[in-house]
């Protein structure tokens, strides 16, 4: 962001001094922000990662300094990563919470860090609260509501959730967001995004962990979330898809009470669903709870494609009938249908323990780079697998399963879709729960006849119908030039006519490598003959000390000498490189 000169209100027009003041003011608060960026960072450790990045210079410390702040040897470095996240507000809190969900990026001991990240502040005023939703729905609170609670059910620095009454008397919650946030997060964003792109331009590691694209996700996920109409629309897609299943109750969204900013919704009554004791006291069967919450999310991934990504007890609950409530969809995973068919061959593959068709669909995926070793990463796969061979779930947990593929990925550098790894961890976070509430509880168990079913569904007639129903002209685009140009193709492999193109992407790099090692060698080459040329002049002519000749023979070394350390420096930087 460009500085404003401070003469700039001379400029005579009122929107231009309107301009510059906004200006100004953007730009201290920028400043201010990336001070206190700063130093919640060298106060945990972290100081040295801000030496190079632009605005932060000026305002780090020196390496003396850092060393000196950094935390003491016996500490868990992810914990002080986890401390500085929250203490640097929301939008930290959410990346480290995203960050959680990339198991193929993180170690273990990073993930379990930042999966404890607290999100708890405390609760707004209450007229702060009405002013908020009066604002975002545009009525006065008595014209919406019978009752709202002064004292709110959760909070979060994100906004806060409080009990209430309609005016027909339904019981419902209001999800209100906390005034300024939106403008609070944007500014974090804006500084991790400057963040990240400095950091890929000066390190090559940063550059391979893919940081600004993941920034950038990040950005567009937690200004989802603070949308809460797109929340609404996750809740009633789910709802709908959900309608025929038993086993679990969405709750309906008051479209007349939510906006961006206020959302309001049915309110569900029931048991944590983590409360073993409480549910077995009420005549639940937590073994059928741990079925019921697996087959759901299972089939929110197979069915939906629209699956809760932050599945954690306090999102569930079991109502009175046994029926398993979920709420909270701020963040979500979803799976178009090229991903879930993928998956749904790479579950086949991984059932049937066929380590070739594992890399088939991750390479599909895209998830494999170009200069992977694939023999390699096959018999890495196939090796994975034998350990597994005879054992359940019983026997050994899903995440120590999890932990031994992601050491996979790491070691090859494979990159999973963003969703993918969120699905993952949601599978993890799943499996967790079922273990809580049933210690024999094996997933494959439940999850597996679920696969079968979606894989026979995609295999029949009714979805591929289904599927081409929507490009009738397509299709019979296609089909009418289909004999042609299979004519076509004939033709020219009958007249020998027939040429590939190949582009090779590394080729150009590649040419202007070996160019500018070529140029490298000629001027090793000119410097060393003009070196030796002239030496044996000097040798012939014998010039005096003082004269002439002698004060242009030290000018040609000189030059010599300078060719050579530009030769010397070109290979250095190459190597480097």
């Amino acid at each position: 962001m460009q500085s404003i000169p401070a003469d700039s209100h001379l400029a005579g027009h009122f929107g231009s001094e309107v301009g510059v003041v906004v200006g100004m003011v953007t730009h201290r608060r920028t400043i201010g922000r990336y001070r206190e960026i700063g130093r919640v960072l060298m106060a945990h450790g972290f100081g040295g990662l801000l030496a190079p990045y632009g605005p932060l210079r000026r305002w780090t410390l020196t390496e003396r300094d850092m060393r000196a702040m950094a935390p003491d040897t016996s500490t868990v470095r992810a914990q002080h990563l986890r401390l500085a996240l929250e203490e640097l507000g929301p939008a930290f809190i959410k990346l480290g919470q995203i960050l959680a969900t990339r198991v193929d990026l993180l170690p273990p001991a990073y993930i379990a860090e930042l999966e404890r990240l607290q999100d708890r502040v405390a609760p707004d005023d209450f007229a702060n609260v009405r002013a908020c939703i009066e604002e975002g729905l545009g009525r006065p609170l008595e014209e919406l509501f019978l009752r709202v609670d002064a004292q709110p059910i959760a909070a979060a620095s994100l906004g806060q959730v409080h009990a209430a009454t309609l005016r027909d008397g339904r019981e419902v919650v209001v999800k209100v967001q906390r005034a300024g946030v939106a403008a609070t997060v944007d500014l974090d964003v804006q500084i991790l995004n400057e963040l990240a792109a400095a950091g890929e331009r000066r390190s090559s590691f940063l550059r391979g962990m893919n940081v600004a694209p993941l920034v950038e996700e990040f950005g567009w996920t937690i200004r989802s979330e603070l949308d809460y109409l797109q929340e609404a629309r996750h809740a009633d897609r789910m709802r709908d898809a959900s309608a025929k299943d038993a086993t679990v109750r969405i709750p309906e969204i008051i479209w007349t009470h939510t906006s961006t900013t206020v959302l309001t919704m049915e309110r569900l009554r029931g048991i944590r669903i983590d409360d073993v004791e409480q549910l077995r006291e009420a005549g639940h069967d937590p073994a059928r709870i741990a079925h019921d919450v697996v087959g759901i999310i299972a089939r929110q991934v197979l069915d939906i494609g629209l699956f809760h990504a932050d599945p954690h007890p306090g999102n569930m609950i079991v109502c009175e009938d046994g029926v398993i409530g979920m709420f909270d969809f701020g963040m979500v995973g979803s799976l178009d249908d090229r991903l879930r068919e993928r998956l749904l061959f790479l579950a086949l593959a991984v059932s049937e323990r066929d380590p070739v068709r594992v890399v088939d669909e991750i390479v599909a995926v895209g998830a494999v780079p170009r200069e992977s070793d694939r023999q390699r990463l096959e018999r890495e796969v196939g090796h994975l697998m034998t350990q597994y061979v005879g054992v359940t779930l019983r026997e050994i947990p899903m995440t120590v399963i999890v932990d031994d593929a992601m050491r996979m990925i790491r070691r090859y550098h494979l990159r999973l879709p963003a969703e993918l790894a969120m699905l993952v961890k949601t599978a993890t976070m799943i499996e967790a729960l079922a273990r809580r509430l049933d210690p024999d509880f094996n997933l494959m168990d439940v999850a597996e006849p679920i696969i079968r079913h979606a894989v026979r569904q995609f295999a029949s007639p009714t979805f591929w119908r289904n599927r081409l129903r929507g490009r009738p002209l397509e299709v019979a685009l296609l089909t009418a030039a289909l004999p042609g140009n299979i004519q076509r193709f004939i033709s020219r492999l009958d007249r020998n006519d027939f040429t590939v193109h190949m582009q090779v992407d590394e080729l150009p790099a590649t040419v202007r490598e070996i160019n500018s090692m070529v140029n490298r060698l000629v001027l090793a080459v000119l410097a060393s003959a003009a070196a030796i040329g002239t030496a044996m002049l000097v040798l012939a002519l014998r010039p005096a000390w003082g004269s002439a000749e002698s004060y242009l023979f030290i000018g040609i070394f000189v030059l010599i000498g300078a060719l050579m350390l530009n030769v010397l420096l070109r290979v250095w930087r190459s190597g480097r490189r």
